[in-house]
C-alpha cells in the first residue's frame, strides 16, 4: 500500500478494523463518529477527525492511509496554506501542529482543560493560528465562555528538533466561524454581544455549551495590533465568514441563507462605524445550513443542505446558478469548500469530494458513527445486526468489518418535510432464524420480515410510539406510546388482543417479550401475563427498587440489579417464587455504578455485563454462571458501551461503543479454558448439572 505520510500506529496491517482495538477485541466496525474533514491544498490527501482519531486518505488513489493520535477525539482540522502542516484539537487537549511528511509535532498549543476547539484556521503566511471554541482562560469567575484564541508561531518552527510551545498571543470573547483576510491583517469572527474585548467577557453570556448560543454578529479586528475595526450587522446565526482573495469584500452568511457582502474600505481604521453593504443574496433554499466560499476568481459560492430533500447543492450567488447537486442521504455537519475549489462533504457511508472543474465527484468509503440501541446476531452466527433509530436495520458480513453495512430502511427518507420518516424500533429473531423488524411513523406502526419491501402488517395509531417488541411465538405485536398506553395485537388475526396503562418512567423506555411469549415487562419494571392479560401485582420496581435486565431461558425467572439500595450483586429472581436464585457479584472497581449494557446468551450460560463509570476506565465483563461467582473474562476498555449481543455459539460478544463502532471480542480462549477444567473435574470427581448451580445464591 502506498504510504505518503507516516503511520503512528503499531502495526503495518492494511486492515483498518485492528488498527486501534482494546484489550481482548479482535475487529472493529466504523471509523469513529465524524467530527471534522478537511482536504489539503493540492487536493491529494483528506484528513478525518474522528473519536477515534485522524484519519488520512490518499484521494487520488482513493485509498485508505492511515490513523494518527488513535484512540483520542479530534474535534477539528486545518490544513497550512502549502499543507505541509496540519493542526489538530479536541476536547481539553492542547492543539498540536503536526509536519505532514515526517508525522511528528511540531508545537503543542497549552488550551484550558475544560475548553473545547470548534475551528481551527491558519493564516496564510504560517505566523498565527486561531482557534475558535471554549474557555475558561482569563475569566475571574472561571467559568466557561465561547472564545477565539491567537497565537503566533515560531518563525524556525519547521526546524526544531523538540516540540516547541508557543504563549499565546490574544484571546476574545467571541466564537467560530474565523476567518483571515488574505494579507493577514485582518481576523473576522462570530459575535452575539457587541464589540468584544481581550480577556473580558463584557457581558457576554457564560456558557454550559457551544451550541445553545446564536452569534448574530461579525466583529473584525487588525491583528498586529489588536484594534477592533468594525462590528456588522444584519444576520440571524452566522454560519460562514469568508474574505475575498481581492481583499475588497467579507462576506458573511446565516443558517437562514441570507448571505450579506460588505465592502472593506481602502483605509482601515476603528473611527469608520460600519462598512459598506455591497450586497445582500437571499436564502437559495428556504429549508436547510448554508456555507459561503470565495474562489480564486472572486466569485462567491454557498453550499446548502436541504433538509426537506436531503440533498447537497452548490450555487453561484451572482449568477444565481446551482452548479452542482448530490441527493443521496447526505449529511450536512462537516463540507469544507477548500479554496472555493474542492468541496468534500459526507453521505452515512461514503465522503465524497467535488471538484468545480469536473461533473462527477470523488466517492470514498468512510462509515459515520453508529449508535444502535440494540445489537443481535443471526441464528448461524455470520452477520450482525444494529437497530439505529431513523438510520434503520444495518447488518455486517461478521468477517468482514471493513465493509459498509446493508440497510433495511425500505420506505427510506420522508421527501418535502422536514420530519426525519420512518423510526425503527426493534428487530426480533424467530426459532427459525427468520428477522421481524418494527417500525413507526406519526400514523402507523408496521411489522416486516427483514429484506421484505412489503410489511407483514400494518396497525393505525393514535399517539406517537416510544418503543414496541414483536413475539414470534406468540405472534403478537406490543408498543408503547408516549401516553403510557400499551397496545399488543394479534397478528394473525390482525385485531388489537389488549390494551393497558403502564407506569409513567423517567427512563430510557423498554418493552420485552420472555422468550415463549408469555409474559411482556415494560418501563419501569411491570409484568404483564399475556394468557391472562393482567399485571402480575405483587412484582413492581417502583416498590423492589431494582431494575430489570434481561429474561432468562426459563421465562419465570428474569435478571436484575437493585441500584436504589446500593446494591452490588447481578441477580437472577423467580418472580413466580419471589425468591432469588443466583447472585454475582459487581466487580469492586465498578460497584455501585449503573449498568448501562447486559447481554444474555441464548442458552442462558454466560452474560456480559458493562457499567457507566463517567471516566475513561470502563470495562466490559463476562460471566459463566455454572462456574461461580467471578468473571471469566474482563476487558479494560477507554469508551463506555450502550449495548451487547452474544452470538449463538458464544464464541463472540459485540459491543456498541460511545465512539460510534461496534467492537468484537473472541470469548473462545476463555470458554475453552472453562471446559478444560470442567472435563479435569470430572476426571477426579463428581459433576454437578447446571440446575444445582443455579440454586446455590
Amino acid at each position: 500500500m502506498k504510504k505518503d505520510i507516516p503511520f503512528q500506529i503499531e502495526s503495518d496491517d492494511t486492515d483498518s478494523s485492528t488498527w486501534y482495538l482494546p484489550d481482548g477485541a479482535i475487529a472493529r466496525f466504523g471509523k469513529g463518529n465524524v467530527m471534522d474533514m478537511v482536504l489539503s491544498p493540492d487536493g491529494t490527501l483528506l484528513a478525518i477527525g474522528s473519536y477515534l482519531g485522524l484519519w488520512w486518505y490518499d484521494v487520488p488513489n482513493r485509498s485508505l492511509l492511515t490513523l494518527w493520535e488513535a484512540g483520542k477525539t479530534i474535534t477539528t482540522v486545518a490544513f497550512s496554506a502549502c499543507g505541509e502542516w496540519v493542526a489538530t484539537g479536541g476536547w481539553g487537549v492542547p492543539i498540536k501542529i503536526w509536519d505532514v511528511k515526517r508525522g511528528t509535532c511540531l508545537a503543542e498549543l497549552a488550551r484550558d482543560k475544560s475548553g473545547y476547539a470548534t475551528d481551527i484556521v491558519f493564516s496564510s503566511d504560517r505566523k498565527r493560528l486561531v482557534v475558535g471554541g471554549s474557555t475558561r482562560h482569563a475569566n475571574p469567575e472561571n467559568r466557561r465562555y465561547c472564545s477565539v484564541e491567537v497565537w503566533q508561531l515560531p518563525e524556525n518552527l519547521n526546524d526544531s528538533t523538540a516540540t516547541v510551545h508557543p504563549e499565546r498571543e490574544a484571546i476574545y470573547v467571541g466564537t467560530n466561524p474565523v476567518a483571515f483576510s488574505l494579507d493577514n491583517r485582518l481576523l473576522a469572527f462570530a459575535s452575539p454581544d457587541g464589540v468584544p474585548e481581550p480577556f473580558h467577557t463584557n457581558g457576554y453570556p457564560v456558557i454550559d455549551g457551544r451550541w445553545i448560543l446564536i452569534s448574530n454578529k461579525v466583529v473584525v479586528y487588525e491583528i498586529t495590533t489588536g484594534q477592533h475595526l468594525v462590528t456588522l450587522d444584519g444576520l440571524n446565526d452566522v454560519s460562514a465568514i469568508s474574505f475575498s482573495p481581492s481583499g475588497k469584500f467579507l462576506a458573511a452568511s446565516d443558517q437562514k441563507g441570507t448571505t450579506n457582502v460588505w465592502e472593506a474600505p481602502k483605509k482601515l481604521s476603528p473611527e469608520t462605524p460600519s462598512w459598506n453593504l455591497h450586497k445582500v443574496y437571499q436564502a437559495v433554499d428556504d429549508n436547510g445550513s448554508h456555507y459561503i466560499s470565495w474562489t480564486p476568481e472572486n466569485r462567491l459560492l454557498t453550499t446548502v443542505y436541504a433538509y426537506r430533500d436531503d440533498t447537497f447543492s452548490v450555487h453561484d450567488l451572482e449568477n444565481s446558478e446551482r452548479l452542482y447537486r448530490h441527493s443521496n442521504e447526505t449529511g450536512y455537519y462537516h463540507p469544507n469548500f477548500s479554496n472555493g475549489v474542492r468541496l468534500v462533504f459526507e453521505s452515512k457511508y461514503n465522503v465524497h469530494i467535488w471538484d468545480t472543474d469536473e461533473n462527477r465527484p470523488i466517492s470514498l468509503a468512510h462509515a459515520t458513527g453508529i449508535f444502535p440501541q440494540s445489537l443481535q446476531f443471526s441464528l448461524d452466527g455470520k452477520t450482525l445486526l444494529a437497530k439505529s433509530g431513523y438510520d434503520g436495520i444495518l447488518s455486517w458480513n461478521v468477517t468482514h468489518p471493513n465493509d459498509c453495512p446493508h440497510i433495511f430502511k425500505p420506505l427510506g427518507t420522508k421527501s418535502d418535510t422536514g420530519e426525519w420518516g420512518e423510526r425503527y424500533l426493534s428487530v426480533d429473531v424467530s426459532p427459525e432464524g427468520k428477522h421481524f423488524v418494527t417500525s413507526v411513523d406519526e400514523k402507523n406502526i408496521r411489522l416486516w420480515e427483514l429484506g421484505s419491501d412489503v410489511p407483514i402488517v400494518t396497525f393505525p395509531l393514535q399517539d406517537e410510539p416510544c418503543t414496541a417488541a414483536f413475539s414470534s411465538a406468540a405472534n403478537l405485536l406490543a408498543c408503547r406510546d408516549e401516553a403510557n398506553s400499551i397496545h399488543i395485537w394479534d397478528i394473525t388475526t390482525g385485531d388489537l388482543y389488549d390494551t393497558y396503562i403502564g407506569e409513567e418512567t423517567h427512563n430510557v423506555p423498554y418493552l420485552t417479550f420472555s422468550p415463549d411469549g408469555a409474559f411482556l415487562v415494560c418501563t419501569p419494571f411491570q409484568l404483564y401475563d399475556v394468557a391472562q392479560r393482567k399485571t402480575v401485582d405483587q412484582f413492581s420496581s417502583d416498590d423492589d427498587g431494582f431494575d430489570f435486565l434481561a429474561f432468562s431461558p426459563d421465562p419465570l425467572r428474569i435478571w436484575c440489579y437493585f441500584p436504589a439500595f446500593d446494591n452490588r450483586t447481578i441477580d437472577l429472581w423467580d418472580f413466580q417464587e419471589d425468591k432469588e436464585v443466583l447472585s454475582l457479584p459487581q466487580p469492586k472497581w465498578w460497584q455501585a455504578k449503573n449498568i448501562v449494557a447486559f447481554a444474555l446468551s441464548a442458552n442462558g450460560h454466560y452474560l456480559a455485563c458493562s457499567p457507566y463509570t463517567w471516566t475513561t476506565e470502563e470495562s466490559v465483563c463476562v460471566w459463566d454462571i455454572r462456574k461461580g461467582r467471578e468473571p471469566i473474562a474482563t476487558f479494560k476498555l477507554t469508551e463506555s458501551l450502550g449495548c451487547l449481543a452474544f452470538s449463538p455459539d458464544n464464541i463472540l460478544l459485540a459491543g456498541a461503543c460511545s465512539t460510534g463502532t461496534i467492537l468484537l471480542w473472541d470469548l473462545k480462549p476463555f470458554i475453552n479454558s472453562y471446559t478444560a477444567s470442567a472435563n479435569a473435574e470430572v476426571g477426579t470427581t463428581h459433576s454437578r448439572r447446571p440446575s444445582e448451580d443455579l440454586e446455590t445464591p
